[in-house]
């Protein structure tokens, strides 16, 4: 399946996001596929722009904005080249999705940028240089071809799995037996290790394991009808962070502490909406943060 890439522009640079479809396609076509802003696959009649631009920036593997010199801006007393607003919002949508590897801005010479973009590799052209400039971005692209984007954890995905195969089956299961069963699903803060944050659960409420086949859960031994689970499938979530926020030194990690605690609440808040959407378990089933 080929990738995706998103060539943004204002009307008066789409030449130039039709060269540079041409040249990726020339040159990358076996596993690149492009899409032009005008192709009318990113907006759609009678929905919002801009949650259109959201989903195309979480749709794509790649964006290419062009920025050409369609304005004049008068700033501190200064007139200056610059580019259509919309082009260099959705520079930094595409940037702020996909990350600055595979996220590129091409713009004509000679005009003015926001601070923000200081220290940013940023392809300049001209209509003398203009192909060689593509075959710039043509490189950087190749680079990429072995690697994928990690874009946000899949939180809520995985919790749809885990609502599917492990809490409706074992509320259906329960529920035939005793409708007022109790499940508590538990969410630990620490996911590092799950194995361990159940046996030392298990040490602080003594359990025991159901029996008669999956789905499987633990029984409170003196509370009956009673159980828990704590998700194993949190255990994706630890291992993707490691992926996204690899470790350089031994001790707290802010940064990924504050990915798993933003993952956890989504899966939580995912898992909650389904609960109360199929609604007929809704009071059996409690969802706790330990």
């Amino acid at each position: 399946m080929k990738r995706k890439i998103f060539i943004g522009s204002s009307k008066e640079g789409h030449n130039v996001a039709e060269q540079i479809k041409n040249e990726v396609n020339k040159h990358l076509g076996d596993w690149i596929e492009c899409e032009t802003w005008q192709e009318g696959k990113v907006f759609s009649q009678n929905k919002n722009t801009l949650d259109c631009l959201v989903k195309a920036s979480r749709r794509y593997d790649y964006g290419i904005l062009v920025a050409s010199k369609d304005d004049i801006t008068f700033k501190r007393f200064r007139l200056y080249n610059t580019m259509r607003d919309n082009v260099l919002f959705e520079t930094g949508l595409f940037m702020g999705s996909l990350g600055l590897q595979r996220a590129f801005l091409i713009t004509s010479d000679n005009i003015s940028l926001p601070s923000d973009y200081s220290g940013v590799t940023i392809v300049k052209y001209n209509k003398k240089n203009l192909n060689n400039k593509i075959e710039t971005i043509l490189a950087e692209l190749e680079k990429t071809k072995g690697s994928f984007n990690l874009k946000p954890l899949p939180s809520a995905a995985l919790a749809f799995g885990y609502y599917e195969s492990f809490v409706l089956d074992f509320s259906k299961k329960q529920f035939r037996e005793n409708p007022n069963f109790q499940l508590k699903i538990l969410l630990p803060a620490n996911i590092s290790d799950i194995d361990a944050q159940k046996e030392l659960y298990i040490a602080d409420y003594p359990s025991t394991e159901t029996q008669g086949g999956r789905p499987v859960a633990n029984e409170y031994n003196d509370e009956k009808n009673c159980f828990w689970d704590i998700p194993t499938t949190l255990n994706t979530i630890y291992h993707l962070t490691d992926y996204i926020i690899p470790s350089t030194e031994l001790g707290i990690n802010i940064e990924k502490d504050e990915w798993i605690q933003h993952e956890l609440r989504n899966f939580a808040g995912t898992l909650e909406t389904l609960i109360h959407k199929q609604g007929a378990y809704k009071k059996n089933i409690k969802i706790e943060f330990l």
